[in-house]
């Protein structure tokens, strides 16, 4: 009965601190000028508070049942308590790549501004070193999928990756199309024309979840995938290492020649990405990383110098081109040898950042452009440059991580909520079924 007291304030206090937040980040994301102007705009969605502070109080009470309020606290900022089997290099990759997303993207916007040479190469070369932020998800997504010891039946898998995925991609993109206009859940108005939107993929209010919604195509690969890889031995996963960098030489590199290929090289793709992932992590042999450290050292100068040479050279240098790949990959490698070191400093403050990274990278083109250019006025071009592109990186980290801890612990968390109860029901049912 204490218990269940200190949950329910413990609760309460929470749903209480994340609504007054919510409502300061929405008044400043809103604001027209005046009080009464963006109380205009926002009275919709003040009106619906109560009913969202009780679901959220739900889906919180639910998820710290049991724990004392610090506990729950930093569950919600860390995540559940570490492992000794867990890789700290990926924790620090997946922030690395999240700053690399708000690196390439802020600086591409300015690449055609009309300023000094150096600082058109200097974006030039942000951008395309910013860029190994592509192969490097899809790297960690591998390593982690195709490596995990679990073993999850094909319904559990894709259940969990649903809840923990495309819930939480769908919730903001509803979110982004609401606000721009294109649909609204309060009243009902466009909501056909939204889903549709949703299932056809990414669009000019979201163009980077063009990731998202690759990784979710090899997410439903993975199950598969994960039973050829721990059934080849070590010979063959040699083969299959160089098979995929050998394929995305071909394909990236030949047409160059005039050269035309008239069959499908599977591996040259996103799949060969993503299966290097596991071998880089779990199964590497010495000749793969001098290969990976020698070819990732040589795309580090290469892109860069190709980009400001000629950028239309971008498509051969960049996403499964072999430089980015190899940079990813040499990348991925010099974090694994740092494990020892990296292990004893993974702080609260990189576990929560590493928690969040997803959440940065859904949220990051309104939080970049929106928030940290147009509000907070902070740009790759001010402030000489250097500090610029340094503070627009920081700044859009921390606007992001503001933005989505917060939709995580509401709405998110609500629907994520939503969606567990049901697949709980659904297998009950299953359960009886079978008796």
């Amino acid at each position: 009965m204490r218990q269940q007291a200190k949950d329910i304030k413990r609760t309460a206090v929470i749903v209480a601190l994340l609504l007054l937040l919510g409502v300061c980040v929405m008044f400043y994301g809103q604001w027209r000028g005046t009080w009464k102007d963006t109380l205009d705009v926002c009275a919709t969605t003040l009106w619906t508070l109560p009913v969202f502070a009780v679901l959220i109080g739900m889906a919180h009470h639910a998820a710290g049942k049991g724990m004392s309020g610090k506990e729950y606290v930093r569950q919600m900022f860390c995540g559940k308590p570490v492992s000794g089997s867990r890789s700290a290099y990926l924790d620090y990759t997946r922030i690395f790549a999240a700053a690399m997303v708000i690196l390439t993207h802020a600086c591409s916007m300015q690449t055609g501004e009309d300023v000094a040479a150096w600082r058109t190469n200097l974006l030039l070369t942000c951008e395309g070193i910013g860029l190994v932020c592509n192969p490097l998800y899809v790297m960690i997504s591998g390593a982690l999928l195709l490596s995990a010891e679990k073993e999850e039946g094909f319904g559990e898998f894709y259940f969990r990756r649903f809840v923990k995925v495309a819930l939480p991609m769908v919730v903001y993109y509803v979110i982004f199309m609401c606000m721009a206009g294109e649909m609204s859940l309060i009243p009902p108005k466009n909501i056909g024309k939204g889903a549709l939107q949703i299932l056809a993929g990414e669009s000019g209010i979201v163009p980077h979840y063009w990731l998202i919604y690759t990784l979710l195509s090899l997410y439903i690969l993975a199950p598969f995938a994960r039973i050829m890889v721990k059934n080849l031995q070590d010979k063959g996963i040699t083969v299959l290492f160089f098979l995929i960098i050998l394929e995305e030489i071909l394909v990236t590199y030949l047409p160059l020649a005039g050269v035309e290929i008239g069959f499908a090289m599977t591996f040259a793709g996103w799949e060969g990405v993503f299966l290097l992932g596991y071998i880089l992590t779990t199964r590497r042999t010495k000749w793969m990383e001098y290969v990976v450290l020698i070819g990732g050292a040589v795309s580090a100068v290469a892109i860069p110098v190709a980009l400001i040479l000629d950028y239309s050279l971008k498509n051969y240098v960049c996403n499964t081109a072999p430089t980015m790949v190899l940079l990813a990959a040499a990348i991925l490698v010099g974090a694994s040898k740092m494990e020892s070191v990296l292990k004893n400093k993974l702080s609260s403050v990189v576990l929560t950042l590493s928690k969040y990274s997803y959440s940065i990278i859904l949220v990051h083109w309104y939080g970049l452009f929106v928030v940290t250019w147009g509000k907070i006025g902070i740009q790759p071009l001010r402030f000489g440059c250097v500090g610029g592109i340094v503070l627009t990186v920081l700044t859009g980290v921390t606007v992001c991580f503001i933005m989505g801890f917060l939709a995580d612990n509401t709405i998110v968390l609500v629907v994520q909520y939503i969606a567990n109860a049901i697949g709980k029901i659904v297998r009950r049912d299953k359960r009886d079924e079978n008796y």
